[in-house]
């Protein structure tokens, strides 16, 4: 068995080749993803880029074919849904009004011929993993927001189905109900360990959650990595830009490997045609610091909940920089800026595919 056999065969679930139409576009194409037996993948993308269409048809819920579909080592790709070994959960918890909570979490169990003790074991253990046990006669119109989101996480993984799949799990919750789900899938899967594949809107809800997030963008995989990887790496200049990082400066990059522009002349780490070029940092990555060597003048000051920035200018440039704790600037003040090499990538301006670059420390 080769390397690439044996990965397949442990995975949780492999997915080869995928292509699945959606609207008037061409669709998904080449989708190709592995999610390990215990590991949290996150699907990020803009608004109709096929996040739900690519979990409905892993799911086989809806139009879509792969090379290679499998499960546990098995090719499931021929298929019916209910045969595949996966849940597919949409982010609105739908329950039986007419069946108690127990009833609802035991109902996958009942339409596969487990009944009585072995059912009501499978149902204690799961209620008790997501810490709503307690409440098996409560009929569903009576729980709270959070209880109804656990009950239909327990109703998904009570088969101990082999892939699941989050479309959007809190899309709808206030901030405290959200950490509140969020923790019981986490709960979930420490129990069951599911290969767990959310979509989600939410870059920081991604980040905090997921081992690995998987970059949708013109219906292809753009980036698949860890966090760090993919928050301080983008792969390509329309990842970056899709992650909502900061800032942007045009510059020159040169024959002789360097990259010059507004915020310096700064090496680079790979090689890049000399051409039009564009540097791409979060605002962290750049700060005011007494001893930095870039000068600039603030122009606007924005201030958030997690942190205040200040929008400054370097000639016609327009950057925005992250404030350190204690530090007060005013509009219309001259500063100097420290860049945190590190944190920034180049890519060319206009070439396509995008080959990405790192400056050097």
């Amino acid at each position: 068995m080769t390397g690439a056999e044996r990965g397949a065969s442990e995975a949780g679930l492999v997915v080869r080749g995928l292509r699945a139409p959606f609207g008037t576009g061409p669709g998904l194409e080449e989708i190709s993803l592995d999610v390990a037996p215990d590991e949290r993948l996150a699907l990020v993308g803009a608004s109709g880029a096929g996040k739900t269409t690519l979990l409905r048809a892993i799911a086989g819920l809806g139009p879509g074919r792969a090379e290679r579909l499998l499960v546990g080592g098995r090719e499931i790709g021929s298929l019916p849904p209910e045969r595949r070994g996966i849940v597919y959960l949409h982010q609105t918890p739908l329950l039986f009004p007419h069946l108690s909570v127990a009833e609802n979490i035991a109902f996958p169990l009942t339409v596969r011929g487990r009944r009585g003790a072995e059912a009501a074991v499978a149902v204690r253990e799961v209620m008790q993993a997501l810490r709503i046990d307690g409440l098996e006669h409560r009929r569903v119109q009576t729980l709270s927001g959070g209880q109804r989101h656990r009950a239909a996480l327990a109703r998904a993984i009570v088969a101990r189905p082999a892939v699941l799949l989050l479309d959007e799990p809190f899309a709808s919750l206030d901030p405290a109900l959200r950490e509140e789900v969020r923790e019981a899938v986490r709960a979930a899967q420490a129990a069951y360990r599911p290969a767990l594949v959310i979509v989600t809107h939410d870059l920081d809800e991604a980040g905090t959650l997921a081992d690995r997030i998987g970059v949708l963008l013109g219906g292809r995989l753009a980036q698949a990595g860890t966090p760090a990887e993919l928050f301080t790496r983008p792969g390509t200049l329309a990842v970056a830009r899709f992650l909502g990082l900061a800032n942007e400066v045009a510059g020159v990059v040169t024959s002789d490997g360097s990259f010059a522009s507004p915020i310096g002349v700064l090496p680079v780490r790979t090689d890049l045609a000399p051409g039009p070029g564009i540097a791409v940092f979060a605002s962290g990555a750049i700060r005011i610091a007494d001893d930095g060597a870039i000068a600039a003048r603030v122009l606007e000051l924005r201030h958030r909940v997690q942190q205040t920035t200040a929008v400054v200018a370097i000639g016609e440039t327009r950057m925005e920089v992250a404030l350190d704790a204690g530090r007060s600037v005013a509009v219309g003040q001259e500063v100097r800026l420290a860049l945190s090499r590190e944190g920034v990538s180049v890519y060319p301006r206009e070439q396509h595919p995008v080959q990405s670059s790192r400056f050097t420390g």
